[in-house]
């Protein structure tokens, strides 16, 4: 499907003319080849890890206090995957500006500060039987709103800071309204196949920035 001519027409000749190909029987063909292995959908949930010396937040008391989610599409083609996520994040993040003044977690300057988002670019390798690779690289922004949990209260999203000195939980300086990084990922795939020409794919990974550990599944058509 990744590799679908732009032409719509064979240059097979047939009766003095030319023969035409519907791109149904495009598609055949590139699926004849055995060079388009599947396209996969699905989720991963990230949970934060590392977090920044001296630590201003609420008492971390599991894996997933703060995290994210990721949806994911992957092709494979030959032996390589190509993907793209999209990422809804509840990272702990800081950001100090020359003053030292901190950018705060769960702040709340007519968004909610704290919430970023990140597009991440895949690439994977088959290394041994179904066993394969993927290396990512993430663009992180902020601040931008929820798209799991556009309910959210403010009280709900800075649940656990001290709102008896408002100055913790609200930012109040402008410099300090946006956050931008670039993030990398490592992660090891398994497709399994359960029925038909349908499969899951068990993922397991690490982000580099915020020690973030990724584990989810997705859903594959070969």
């Amino acid at each position: 499907m990744l590799i679908l001519p732009l032409f719509l027409f064979s240059q097979t000749k047939k009766n003095n003319g030319f023969q035409s190909v519907t791109p149904a029987k495009l598609l055949e063909r590139a699926d004849s080849s055995g060079d388009f292995k599947g396209i996969s959908l699905g989720i991963l949930f990230q949970g934060q890890s590392k977090y920044p010396n001296p630590y201003y937040g609420p008492k971390v008391d599991g894996l997933f206090n703060d995290g994210a989610y990721h949806f994911t599409i992957d092709f494979y083609y030959k032996k390589f995957i190509v993907g793209f996520q999209l990422s809804d994040e509840f990272l702990y993040l800081e950001k100090f500006d020359n003053n030292g003044a901190v950018w705060k977690p769960r702040g709340f300057n007519g968004s909610y500060s704290s919430l970023t988002r990140s597009y991440w670019l895949t690439l994977g390798y088959n290394i041994i039987s179904n066993l394969n690779v993927k290396l990512g690289v993430g663009f992180r922004s902020g601040p931008k709103e929820s798209l799991t949990n556009k309910n959210f209260t403010v009280s709900q999203l800075a649940e656990g800071y001290d709102f008896s000195d408002p100055l913790n939980v609200i930012n109040t300086l402008k410099q300090l309204d946006e956050f931008s990084e670039i993030d990398y990922s490592l992660s090891i795939t398994y497709p399994i196949k359960v029925y038909g020409k349908f499969g899951l794919v068990p993922e397991l990974g690490y982000t580099i920035k915020h020690a973030g550990v990724l584990t989810g599944i997705s859903i594959i058509y070969q």
